[in-house]
């Protein structure tokens, strides 16, 4: 029988992130650099955020086709919990310029969302960002902003 220590490791990758999350573009900004080596194909992240929404950590959760679909509460709550989240956000990395939610994006929302409820950690958005390099600015659709799943 074989017995493994778990451990996390952190990266810098801000300095200045002081300023709390609450506006889509404010994940935005975030997030960038953070596609750079799963640009060419969609990408589940979690950003794990303190009780003022500034954010402690993002993590990569999967990569491949049907991300949403395929990660579950349990996986994505558990580096939530590891990381001491006291709010969240979750963010699709989508290859292509469609950034609009699939019927996927809105039962993973339905699920994370209520498993958010239930440990009581805020769940602030779901957001879906253009990993496309050649647009002139960012294309994205977030979830809270336009109100709608």
């Amino acid at each position: 029988m074989q017995t493994y220590q778990a451990s996390l490791h952190y990266t810098l990758i801000q300095v200045d992130a002081t300023d709390p999350l609450t506006r889509p573009i404010t994940f935005v900004d975030y997030m960038a650099g953070a596609f750079e080596d799963c640009a060419q194909e969609e990408s589940l992240w979690l950003i794990s955020m303190n009780p003022k929404c500034r954010p402690i950590a993002r993590t990569l959760l999967r990569t491949g086709p049907l991300v949403a679909a395929m990660t579950s509460p349990r996986d994505l709550f558990r580096v939530a919990l590891y990381a001491d989240a006291n709010a969240i956000a979750v963010v699709r990395g989508e290859p292509s310029e469609n950034v609009a939610m699939t019927d996927h994006d809105r039962r993973a929302l339905k699920r994370f969302g209520e498993t958010a409820g239930w440990l009581n950690i805020q769940f602030v958005d779901y957001l879906i960002v253009s990993t496309r390099d050649d647009l002139r600015k960012p294309l994205y659709h977030s979830w809270r902003h336009t109100g709608s799943p």
